[in-house]
């Protein structure tokens, strides 16, 4: 990658994005499963969007890199810049140990998609946006978001430890 190219690693990202943003754009009574599932599938049709630096933290350029980035961001006693210990900044942000509260919540739910396709992964993010047992307001914008996006686009119902 060259100087000035961006980060591919926000694409995904971004498409996840557009994919909410188009969903709550729709009329009310149009915000269903079966719209969002249709708006999920058609997101590789989505234009990139490239940031114009690097993912920091030595993190890849890719979807992976980004959520790596985001969950130490908000989610680990790390440095942003660093992986060492050295980096130690302090204890997990409150966004972040109620977004792994919320996950742990909609995993144990009897209506909880656990498949591991595409569209299952499409379904646990609906799942954020209009659960009843979590305050799914908060995914609708925000830091909450900016998680659930990240974790979105990293295409795995893993949050993995802080």
């Amino acid at each position: 990658m060259g100087y000035g190219t961006g980060s591919t690693g926000y694409t995904s990202a971004s498409r996840v994005k557009l994919v909410i943003d188009e969903f709550f754009a729709r009329p009310l009574e149009s915000q269903t499963s079966a719209v969002f599932a249709s708006i999920w599938s058609s997101r590789a049709s989505i234009p990139d969007v490239s940031l114009p630096y690097l993912i920091g933290g030595g993190e890849p350029n890719n979807s992976s890199g980004w959520w790596s980035y985001v969950k130490r961001l908000h989610g680990s006693t790390y440095n942003t810049s660093t992986r060492s210990a050295g980096g130690v900044l302090g204890l997990p942000s409150p966004a972040w140990t109620q977004f792994v509260a919320d996950r742990a919540t909609l995993a144990a739910l009897s209506t909880h998609v656990s498949g591991t396709t595409d569209s299952d992964h499409g379904r646990r993010v609906y799942e954020f946006l209009v659960s009843t047992s979590i305050n799914s307001k908060k995914y609708h914008s925000g830091v909450y978001r900016e998680l659930l996006e990240a974790w979105a686009a990293r295409g795995s119902s893993d949050i993995g430890s802080s």
